[in-house]
């Protein structure tokens, strides 16, 4: 039998303590990295060859009219033809038919305005995409123009009302708990 010394047997269980500890976490913690998100606004969704990005629905309204943003693209560049697209909402329709490898920018090379929506800015709303025939659906994202950037994009004209609850007054400066008066110049 071969004896080792106290110093070595510390040092093998300190390495041995260290390596377990370090994979440990990843060993039994979630790990954010390996879960495949739609990293904006809207809705990522695939369905055979086709995939659809950051799906929007900028509305004014709930029962209003909502333009649909995003992208829709053919994955498969080696398929032999064309992928037949239907995207329906709330009764209206979009048709496309995507080349190889072709990608369609819905805010910019077509655009599906829908009359009446069911659902209000911040929630989500049906979407059913058929594919060569073959139906599914999803839910995308419905924004208004509080954010700047969609403001352009609303199929009716900006209510600029819908961002009166984001002004400050002396209630909301700070944490809130304390009082401002607007007309203190603090001397």
């Amino acid at each position: 039998m071969k004896y080792t010394s106290p110093a070595r047997r510390a040092a093998a269980a300190a390495v041995l303590i260290g390596a377990l500890g370090a994979t440990g976490c990843s060993a039994i913690n979630y790990q954010a990295t390996t879960h495949v998100y739609s990293g904006s606004d809207g809705t990522m969704f695939d369905t055979e060859d086709v995939a659809l990005r950051h799906m929007v629905l900028v509305a004014g309204e709930e029962n209003g009219p909502a333009r649909l943003i995003g992208l829709a693209s053919h994955t498969n560049p080696a398929a032999q033809g064309p992928v037949e697209v239907s995207i329906e909402i709330a009764g209206d329709t979009l048709d496309l038919s995507l080349e190889p490898g072709e990608a369609v920018n819905l805010e910019h090379d077509e655009e599906l305005v829908v009359s009446a929506i069911d659902s209000r800015p911040g929630s989500l709303q049906e979407v059913t995409v058929t594919v060569d025939g073959t139906e599914e659906s999803f839910n995308a994202t419905v924004v208004d123009g509080t954010l700047e950037e969609y403001r352009d994009l609303l199929p009716d004209d900006f209510d600029a009302s819908v961002l009166d609850h984001l002004e400050h007054g002396p209630d909301t400066w700070g944490s809130g708990a304390a009082h401002h008066d607007p007309d203190d110049d603090g001397h």
